[in-house]
């Protein structure tokens, strides 16, 4: 199984935001961002900081996919 954060990529697009400014707002590192930009895994803190952030869930962050 893959993770895939696209919802998050759509819900900042939404919002009018670059990762930058979700850098700033839930206070995470460039290198969460980065595993993020490639589908890895990030620590579950690093996953509640953005949902606090943006007011949003879990679901809203990632999806999990088959791989093929």
């Amino acid at each position: 199984m893959a993770v895939s954060y696209k919802p998050l990529w759509r819900l900042l697009i939404e919002k009018d935001m670059k990762k930058r400014d979700l850098k700033t707002e839930a206070n995470i590192t460039g290198n969460i961002v980065a595993r993020m930009g490639k589908n890895g895994y990030i620590d579950m803190k690093s996953i509640e900081k953005i949902c606090l952030a943006l007011d949003c869930s879990p679901n809203d962050i990632f999806e999990i996919k088959k791989n093929k």
